[in-house]
């Protein structure tokens, strides 16, 4: 298991990267994103931005806007979302990312049928991902709540395009997010990167692990027993200390406290102190 950070595209994404190495994240998960990380931007700094990245040996994933459409009834304007997620998937592949993940539809369901929401959004993505192969580029779809993309409409998505899943668990514990349990017995095997943080099963909170009321006791021995692979930390907290605690509680209860000690002693001699 591999631990990462996400940038906030509201801040310079190089100032971003030094705050994440400086933490000994494994990677970082680069939201290519309006108004700090636009494609524009990255083309322009990629040497700057791929010399801070190499600094702290950082593994790269990336993110697209979580606001983009994939269900928009105009086809116009959906071909437009589209290539903006092309430029998107060749600046994310410039700085070396692999990976990348997009939200389900967030358009609202007032705007057309759910029939037509669905069929739309399965639609895109087969395009998108044929795109993000050319580039190099596994794409996965991340979990919102039912709203956006149910469990059962899922099964749908994953049985038309072969594609892997971020599972946001987070998500999975607002009101509509239909449960980790449920989710996680119809997509395990989809499940190619997890994104953690936490609420307090009201809202989309994005707190601090254990800040909030989500089970990790019990979520996080579950996913270890099944799961190796990447872990994003989706902590929404303007200081970072907050985010450097859930970096060490997930550590704890992933690797145990004797191995965490150990391992931040080597990442941080005595008396030197990251976020100073």
């Amino acid at each position: 298991m591999i631990i990462g950070a996400m940038n906030n595209p509201h801040k310079k994404l190089i100032e971003e990267i030094h705050i994440i190495g400086e933490l000994s994240f494994d990677y970082i998960e680069v939201t290519v994103e309006h108004p700090y990380a636009t494609p524009d931007i990255i083309t322009r700094q990629r040497k700057e931005i791929s010399d801070a990245i190499h600094s702290y040996n950082l593994g790269v994933l990336a993110h697209l806007p979580w606001y983009f459409s994939l269900a928009h009834p105009y086809q116009s304007i959906q071909q437009a979302v589209n290539k903006e997620f092309e430029r998107a998937f060749a600046s994310a592949a410039s700085l070396g990312a692999k990976q990348i993940t997009l939200h389900t539809e967030t358009m609202s369901p007032s705007i057309q049928s759910r029939e037509n929401h669905v069929a739309n959004a399965i639609a895109t993505l087969k395009e998108l991902n044929k795109k993000a192969k050319e580039h190099g580029l596994d794409l996965l779809v991340e979990n919102l709540d039912a709203k956006s993309f149910s469990i059962r409409e899922f099964k749908r998505l994953f049985s038309e395009v072969d594609m892997g899943m971020t599972l946001d668990i987070g998500h999975c514990h607002t009101p509509r997010g239909e449960g980790f349990d449920a989710h996680w017995k119809a997509h395990s095997g989809r499940v190619r990167h997890v994104h953690m943080h936490d609420n307090r099963l009201k809202d989309d909170d994005h707190l601090p692990l254990y800040a909030g009321k989500i089970d990790w006791d019990y979520i996080i021995p579950l996913l270890k027993s099944h799961y190796d692979r990447s872990i994003t930390l989706e902590v929404h907290a303007e200081d970072r200390h907050y985010l450097a605690y859930s970096k060490e509680k997930l550590e704890q209860m992933w690797f145990g406290k004797k191995k965490t000690a150990q391992d931040k002693e080597y990442a941080y001699p005595k008396g030197y102190k990251p976020l100073a």
